[in-house]
């Protein structure tokens, strides 16, 4: 499992009910969030290779009932929506009051396939304005950014097997650094964020 991955599970608590992956593709999260006690579904537009989503569909218009769901989780995904206000705002149907929203989202970050948006600490308060955040961190910072530059420059030098090395190094550099810090960073690599649906049913 990706570190990323890791990162994510970390500040999931224990649970029952649906957890949505949303956009989860090959279904990384699904051996972790069984654990944790959930029943995983994995939404996905299609089939990728080697495995493929549990629950096909669009996540602009959720297939599945109002306050349904335990726990969303949205890894890499934020950033691929079209209109990612719309996302979240299914979201928010889906859940159940006090149901979480778990988001792993890039900022610094090198642009990828269908890569349409990048959000700032501001933009993600003001989209989850219906939510409470219960946490809001950088657990990639400062030497994270600088390494993904620097992998970028060794692929084109073709030493992109130091890859790995680089991104561990970074990884452990920013833990020390981030250690006991709760509020979101500049030069963050990625945003870690914990949001709880309130309210009644929508």
């Amino acid at each position: 499992m990706s570190t990323e991955n890791s990162l994510l599970l970390k500040v999931v608590p224990p649970g029952t009910g649906s957890a949505l992956d949303l956009g989860g593709s090959l279904g990384l999260l699904r051996t972790g969030l069984e654990a944790l006690g959930y029943r995983y579904v994995n939404l996905d537009l299609g089939a990728p290779a080697g495995g493929g989503p549990t629950c096909r569909g669009d996540a602009h218009r959720l297939p599945l009932r109002g306050a349904s769901l335990s726990l969303v989780a949205s890894k890499d995904t934020l950033e691929h929506f079209v209109d990612p206000q719309r996302v979240v705002s299914e979201v928010l149907r889906v859940l159940r009051p006090g149901g979480l929203f778990v988001i792993w989202v890039p900022f610094l970050h090198p642009f990828h396939a269908t890569d349409y948006w990048r959000y700032t600490p501001l933009a993600l308060r003001m989209m989850l304005r219906e939510f409470e955040i219960l946490s809001f961190e950088s657990p990639h910072w400062v030497f994270t950014v600088v390494g993904l530059a620097a992998v970028e420059a060794l692929k084109r030098i073709h030493l992109g097997f130091l890859d790995r090395p680089v991104r561990r190094l970074c990884g452990w550099l920013d833990g020390i650094c981030m250690a006991g810090r709760t509020q979101p960073a500049s030069f963050a690599a990625a945003y870690r964020i914990v949001a709880r649906r309130t309210g009644p049913p929508s």
